[in-house]
């Protein structure tokens, strides 16, 4: 069977059951993602390692399988039949290739219809500052960002640019200007891509990842030249989202860092993706609102004490990830198996 019929035929299979990833590994079936669970394709073949090698030729530009044997991983975007776009990671494990496929939504769904709670939406009303958009991988971080890029886009006059590896969501100018970089492609790296922003006449920014040394210190100064920022970040909650923006600007910068992440910061939410009890998924999220108070515990680098201020803060908006997920337990949106397993403190989690 040659390459195109075996990703057709998984993809089709994907495509069937509504899944939201497929993940490809040598001597395993296909796996796929449905609902927030993996589900193994055993009626489809076991996948060998010259499959995959021929499947990732098939979704990588020359130089991007050149790029492989260098770099050992290389994520793309793949566009299957014209039917739907996914974001394809190419990478090797145990010496084989292995493929990891995640569905791009062909449409940028409303902040509401993603469930993104009214404080971090109402952050959009400023003209500066950041905005943090966190969780693991496969939260919804993304979808979220562009979500609140296209209110932008839709509500603002605006000169929005953003950074992006790879370029996942589609923008087309509504009331703004949007310009989509892709890193590797229209600008060397997201250190020069920020460089460039500084002087340019921009008013809001989306950056989708921080994985090069120098980043946090061009993001702070961004946004006190008084541009808006939305920043994607990896990390399982706000606190260690904060945590690790100040522990990587250097040492001798770190008390400025501190100080301007403090007065920049507009919020910041967390976010996870559950399977909704009846089917489909439901977004819980853990918010934080910049106050005083978290301004202070901020620039004292006391950042565990926010933990009780999004506990007690609810009339600004704020909640814990466990009082979140607590919440959609009790008006029957997940199971509490689910929700435990989510929770911050899961062994206290009732």
């Amino acid at each position: 069977m040659s390459d195109t019929l075996i990703i057709n035929d998984i993809l089709n299979a994907a495509a069937e059951r509504k899944a939201t990833d497929v993940h490809l590994v040598a001597g395993n079936n296909p796996v796929i993602r449905v609902e927030g669970r993996l589900v193994t394709l055993a009626d489809q073949a076991i996948l060998t390692g010259d499959i995959l090698t021929a499947l990732a030729e098939a979704f990588l530009a020359k130089e991007e399988f050149e790029r492989l044997s260098k770099e050992k991983e290389v994520v793309t975007i793949y566009n299957w039949a014209d039917r739907s776009r996914y974001r394809a990671k190419v990478f090797y494990q145990k010496g084989f290739l292995a493929v990891s496929l995640r569905l791009i939504s062909p449409f940028i769904r409303a902040p509401k219809d993603l469930g993104v709670p009214a404080a971090v939406l109402q952050l959009l009303n400023r003209d500066k500052g950041l905005i943090i958009i966190t969780g693991p991988f496969g939260s919804g971080r993304t979808s979220t960002a562009a979500s609140l890029v296209e209110t932008l886009n839709q509500n603002k006059g605006i000169h929005i640019q953003t950074l992006e590896k790879p370029i996942e969501y589609l923008f087309s100018n509504n009331q703004s200007v949007i310009e989509q970089r892709s890193v590797g492609k229209d600008v060397n790296t997201f250190i020069s891509g920020l460089k460039n922003m500084l002087d340019e006449d921009i008013d809001a920014v989306f950056v989708d990842c921080m994985h090069e040394d120098g980043m946090e210190e061009l993001i702070l100064e961004l946004s006190e030249s008084g541009k808006l920022i939305i920043l994607i970040m990896d990390a399982d909650s706000i606190i260690s989202a904060l945590e690790r923006f100040i522990s990587n600007i250097p040492v001798d910068k770190k008390e400025w860092g501190k100080d301007l992440l403090a007065n920049s910061l507009l919020g910041a939410v967390a976010q996870r993706l559950l399977p909704r009890v009846g089917g489909g998924l439901t977004m819980a999220s853990e918010v934080l609102v910049n106050i005083p108070a978290v301004r202070s515990s901020i620039r004292d680098g006391k950042l565990q004490q926010l933990n009780s201020i999004m506990q007690t803060s609810k009339h600004e908006g704020m909640i814990s990830l466990d009082k979140a997920l607590s919440e959609l337990v009790r008006v029957g949106e997940i199971s509490i198996e689910d929700a435990r397993n989510q929770a911050v403190d899961s062994e206290g989690f009732n």
